[in-house]
């Protein structure tokens, strides 16, 4: 079962839909009704906006019934409150991802908020804009907004054309968009967001999880097998845990090595969990999955190694350099002596790492170079220069360079 993927666009036609539906700015009234049957609703959720729109937050509360529906409500302005809402610094502070991320940390954050709900009628909300300010922009003056629930991820992208309108009309649209877009994920309605008004453009996108994908975000599943893989539990497995944002051909020179060297099957093992990171929406995971083809990948939800190596005994991880570094951080355990521990279980399970070294400030850095806790160190492998070398880097590639 794969998900469900609408990308529709519109120019300058109408927003959203017809005049009872418009902000009072560029034209009308919000749809009658429209907050008090969201209230009605048993949604409930978190909101975090950013940059623009938080207008959508008294839109909310000052409508009767408003504790029915907002369970917290945050506005982390500065780059400094947004890395700290998000647990680091985002690549661009108003792009589509960075709406995504800050939607799926409210839903992590209604999940704690509201441990008695249905998680599958929580929702979160995250909202990041660059709208018309005292100097002109050089960018797009825009507005990304994302709704995540258990079973979809919905993003709505406006862009406005610059000189247009003024910074409150295009903060009442942004307001406005929020809603309607929350109001459309409880079902209250079933408008076309992407009609707009002259002089705003609109694109929304959609995901629907398989089951197996909700089952992954609310914890009730540990991994999904795809493309023919291994079942989870089979022993004998060569893992490779990576985000392959995007994959290169690096990745594939690692498989095909890691195969030789282990003589044992490769699988590439997607965690849509991270430790530093908001868990990959539904989104993202569905554009991961695409670029990785049809090679064995797990799916799964073990932000550890411990816990990857509950899912593959006696497993050999193939990693990067910067990946064991990470590992060894005391900062990811409560003291050296917790730190250890986890190695000794490694081992215990019989489980190893296979360590390809990387470009550094211009140099080659391989196992040989790393500063590693003993215990750590016992259970790695390196693999050399002359076996493999790959300059190209995902992170690279998502920047052009």
């Amino acid at each position: 079962m794969w998900p469900q993927r609408n990308l529709s666009s519109a120019g300058n036609s109408g927003f959203p839909i017809d005049e009872a539906t418009l902000p009072p700015t560029i034209g009308g009234m919000m749809q009658p009704g429209l907050i008090e049957r969201l209230h009605a609703t048993p949604w409930r959720g978190v909101l975090t906006i950013t940059g623009g729109g938080s207008g959508a937050i008294p839109k909310l509360l000052t409508v009767p019934g408003a504790s029915a529906t907002v369970l917290e409500a945050t506005v982390p302005y500065c780059k400094a409150s947004l890395a700290d809402w998000l647990g680091a610094a985002p690549a661009r502070a108003c792009d589509e991802q960075t709406a995504r991320q800050m939607a799926m940390r409210a839903f992590e954050r209604a999940r704690q908020l509201a441990t008695d709900a249905n998680p599958r009628e929580l929702f979160g909300l995250g909202c990041t804009a660059s709208l018309a300010s005292t100097r002109p922009k050089r960018g797009e003056h825009r507005a990304h907004v994302a709704v995540q629930t258990a079973t979809e991820t919905r993003v709505l992208t406006l862009h406005f054309e610059k000189g247009r309108r003024t910074r409150i009309e295009e903060e009442e649209a942004t307001a406005h968009a929020a809603v309607a877009l929350l109001a459309q994920t409880a079902g209250v309605h079933t408008l076309d967001l992407t009609k707009t008004p002259g002089g705003i453009e609109a694109t929304i996108e959609n995901v629907l999880a398989p089951a197996e994908w909700t089952g992954l975000l609310l914890n009730e599943w540990a991994a999904v097998t795809l493309h023919g893989s291994p079942a989870v539990g089979a022993a004998g497995l060569c893992l490779f845990p990576g985000s392959f944002n995007p994959p290169h051909a690096g990745h594939a020179e690692i498989a095909r090595i890691a195969a030789e060297r282990t003589g044992r099957p490769v699988v590439l093992e997607l965690s849509i969990a991270n430790v530093d990171k908001p868990p990959l929406d539904f989104v993202e995971i569905s554009r991961r999955l695409a670029a990785i083809g049809e090679r064995p990948v797990w799916l799964t939800n073990t932000p550890t190694f411990i816990e990857k190596a509950g899912l593959a005994p006696g497993a050999v991880f193939a990693v990067g350099a910067d990946t064991i570094q990470r590992i060894g951080q005391d900062r990811y355990y409560s003291n050296d002596t917790a730190r250890d521990a986890a190695f000794e279980r490694l081992a215990a399970q019989g489980c190893r790492f296979l360590v390809f070294g990387r470009r550094k400030d211009d140099r080659f850095e391989g196992l040989e170079d790393l500063s590693l806790p003993p215990k750590l160190r016992q259970l790695c492998d390196g693999v050399t220069e002359s076996e493999f070398r790959s300059d190209i880097s995902s992170t690279d590639l998502r920047d052009g360079l």
